[in-house]
């Protein structure tokens, strides 16, 4: 129930730091944060099904193109899964590791699916504009968000 809170809860605070920031400034990716805390906590036979029903949900409530976000939160999760395998989350530099590895991947799949649609607007030459702030945004308010999450939750869960 708590990750199902934690899903909706992300998806409310997206829509109102996008609906704040306008179009001046790319807001943090407060879902694909959700969506890693998600399948932290979940084997991957569960997690990488739920982050893109995830990514889904979020491109029909977006009124997007079905599969940007579906295809991008699953490599996120995917490279989540491999880079936390290669590196310890405990630490704060492990941490910035498998963040940025797997918003990485996250635009990778967006940008495969944008390909694959022959969708010109998408780039990567003119979105640097859009991928770089929002990747330093969520960097700087992810360990806020994880810290966050584990006091809320931390004592519950026993």
């Amino acid at each position: 129930m708590r990750l199902i809170l934690l899903i909706v809860l992300a998806f409310i605070l997206q829509g109102f730091l996008s609906g704040l920031l306008g179009d001046t400034i790319p807001p943090p990716d407060l879902i694909y944060l959700a969506t890693l805390l998600v399948v932290a906590s979940l084997s991957p036979f569960i997690g990488l099904p739920l982050a893109f029903s995830i990514g889904l949900l979020q491109d029909l409530l977006s009124a997007g193109y079905p599969g940007l976000h579906a295809v991008g939160l699953l490599l996120a999760a995917y490279a989540y899964y491999r880079l936390s395998r290669l590196v310890h989350w405990d630490e704060l530099a492990g941490q910035m590791v498998i963040l940025g590895g797997s918003f990485v991947a996250k635009w990778l799949g967006i940008m495969l699916v944008a390909l694959w649609l022959r969708l010109g607007q998408f780039n990567p030459l003119t979105l640097w504009s859009v991928m770089v702030p929002e990747m330093l945004l969520t960097l700087l308010i992810a360990p806020l968000a994880f810290w966050l999450y584990q006091q809320l939750y931390a004592g519950r869960s026993k």
